[in-house]
């Protein structure tokens, strides 16, 4: 499907043959013309590289964009619970891969929050550590959870030493990130040879993203609500990856992807985004995302989980 020319004033004309005001955070791509736009607002415009099919927002954005303010430490159930059946996964793919138990082995979680993930692996028997940008949220996971939790952008060079850990965890993360290709690239060098790394992001070919799309071509770009919520420059989500784009970056990095599947990123923790919105809003934003989550179960799954495993050093792509 073709983006409609847009003519309304607050949505800028496209300049062809120019540099992107933001590499393509995937392939490096910095030339517009090698680029389609997705979708413009007043706040931010969407860019789809032609080279590697990501969707990024082409705006300068900072490392760890949307993470580096404080954070609520809210303790919730329902992370528990998905953090047991994240990890139950985890050890299904582990044991197919291995042949062998996973019990004892080396765990960071980039973006850990309170720490709810690392106290599951932990209380199997793993060595567990985490990044976590939030100072009072990193505080929480250290002083009431006791675990070895750090200020660290994996965006840089981190204290891990290389090859020194068996899988990385990145939940709701890459999303975030400026430049995911610097943040792969540091989760290669710290990772053993065969180390898994474990990515939960939202889906650019998921139903919801979809369905916002076709509002705002059909419309004309006058239905913008859903290209704001799916695209936020605000709220921290400036890259958007479907499995082609995730597999092109992660290939490139030394990663072989051995299995892409729907997330189990629940209702419940979508719906906490409105929860400061008034009631009426909340209303319309929660029902509307119900019934669009509720679809994308049987059309497209809105979240996607990623298991990757580092390539041995005999075989990595050059």
């Amino acid at each position: 499907m073709q983006t409609k020319t847009l003519p309304r004033e607050d949505l800028k004309p496209t300049p062809s043959g120019t540099e992107l005001a933001r590499p393509c955070p995937t392939c490096g791509n910095s030339r517009r013309e090698r680029c389609k736009r997705w979708c413009a607002v007043p706040e931010f415009e969407v860019l789809r590289c032609r080279e590697c099919a990501v969707t990024f927002i082409n705006e300068v954005v900072n490392d760890n964009f949307g993470f580096s303010g404080e954070a609520a430490v809210e303790p919730d159930p329902d992370q528990v619970a998905k953090a047991a059946d994240d990890f139950k996964r985890l050890k299904s793919k582990l044991s197919i891969a291995r042949a062998t138990e996973s019990a004892g082995l080396s765990l960071l979680d980039v973006g850990c929050g309170v720490g709810t993930f690392l106290l599951q692996a932990q209380r199997e028997g793993w060595k567990v550590s985490g990044l976590e940008l939030s100072p009072s949220v990193a505080a929480y996971a250290r002083e009431r959870n006791g675990l070895d939790v750090s200020s660290i952008s994996i965006e840089s060079t981190t204290k891990f030493s290389a090859q020194s850990l068996d899988v990385i965890t990145l939940f709701g993360v890459i999303e975030h990130l400026a430049n995911p290709r610097r943040a792969v690239d540091e989760c290669a060098r710290i990772l053993r040879p065969s180390g898994f790394l474990v990515l939960q992001t939202p889906a650019e070919d998921g139903m919801i993203r979809r369905l916002g799309r076709f509002l705002y071509w059909a419309s004309g770009g006058l239905v913008r609500f859903q290209v704001k919520q799916l695209y936020q420059m605000h709220g921290g989500h400036s890259v958007c990856f479907n499995r082609r784009s995730i597999r092109e970056l992660l290939s490139r990095h030394g990663f072989e992807v051995r299995s892409i599947e729907a997330s189990t990123y629940g209702i419940r923790l979508l719906q906490m985004r409105f929860r400061r919105m008034p009631f009426l809003k909340r209303l319309i934003y929660g029902f509307g995302t119900f019934v669009v989550f509720s679809l994308g179960q049987v059309l497209g799954s809105n979240h996607m989980t990623v298991y990757a495993q580092k390539r041995s050093s005999e075989t990595v792509a050059k």
